[in-house]
């Protein structure tokens, strides 16, 4: 029994992370229809900066937060008004192609600029709380506390202020959206600075569990598409409940599953995804873009 509390206990911790790290990925193709393939390496971006803080000034990774979302919301921003502003509206395929060569654009400079050396931080968050016979990570405790923060006022800002709800309606009917005055375009370049912004904090989240190094967005960009499909697109609630569902399959299989790891465990997850797909095409969850039509 204990071993078994203590696989929930991971499990939840790590999908934590991964509610965290999924909901820029989520939104970006909810709402402009752009899968973003580089995705895994804006979280890796945010890491390294986070690092980078951390080493050079000494500062805090979990503080670092707040320099790193301003710095990644400038970095969409542009990003989107020279790049991604231009493929839109063209067919999926020309998305998938452009943010597959960023991907590996930002992965190979940040190798020319930090070589392949995985790099670590550490944090003051660290050690373990124990119930019983049950250890309790303190790092990931924060990382969970963090993740619900950050899908919390991700939550309000989408229903309750002006840019949120048009962001909503330039979701679900773009043309619409148009008809009532919506500046599209100014939404779609705040839309993906925000998700950019939210992508580089799961990097800091990320930063002091998991070494850093240049080619590690590749898993993170499959989990966050899998997570997004299982759970729906732009979905708040499907993105904790499929970022869960992904983090206790990984763990239960490296524990009950002796000399596998946590591989069969992806492979697994990925097998529920499928399952999920043919039975709910939709998603676990409808979200703010659930009534979104396929351009």
């Amino acid at each position: 029994m204990d071993q078994f509390m203590q696989a929930v206990i991971n499990g939840v911790m790590l999908g934590g992370f991964y509610a965290a790290m999924v909901l820029g990925f989520s939104i970006i193709w909810g709402v402009m229809g752009v899968i973003n393939l580089a995705h895994g390496e804006f979280v890796m971006a945010g890491a390294y900066l986070s690092w980078y803080l951390h080493k050079q000034y000494g500062w805090e990774p979990f503080l670092t937060i707040i320099v790193v979302v301003a710095v990644m919301f400038v970095v969409g921003y542009l990003l989107q008004r020279i790049l991604i502003n231009r493929i839109i509206e063209r067919p999926y395929l020309i998305a998938l192609l452009v943010t597959f060569g960023l991907s590996i654009i930002i992965a190979n400079s940040f190798k020319l600029m930090f070589t392949a050396t995985p790099r670590t931080v550490d944090t003051l968050f660290s050690g373990f709380w124990r119930a019983g016979n049950v250890t309790i990570p303190v790092t990931r405790s924060f990382i969970m506390v963090a993740a619900l923060i950050m899908m919390g006022a991700l939550y309000l800002f989408l229903h309750y202020t002006r840019l949120g709800k048009s962001i909503r309606a330039a979701a679900q009917n773009r043309e619409a959206a148009r008809i009532v005055g919506i500046e599209i375009s100014a939404v779609y370049a705040l839309t993906f600075a925000i998700a950019i912004a939210l992508t580089g904090a799961a990097g800091t989240l990320l930063s002091p569990i998991q070494p850093i190094y240049p080619f590690m967005g590749s898993a993170l960009t499959l989990k966050a598409f899998a997570i997004t499909a299982m759970a729906g697109l732009g979905s708040i609630p499907g993105a904790l409940v499929g970022g869960l569902i992904l983090g206790l399959i990984e763990v239960f299989i490296a524990t009950f599953v002796p000399g596998v790891g946590t591989n069969l465990g992806i492979v697994s997850s990925y097998i529920i995804l499928v399952l999920v797909l043919v039975t709910r095409p939709q998603g676990l969850f409808g979200g703010v873009v659930e009534a979104r039509e396929v351009q």
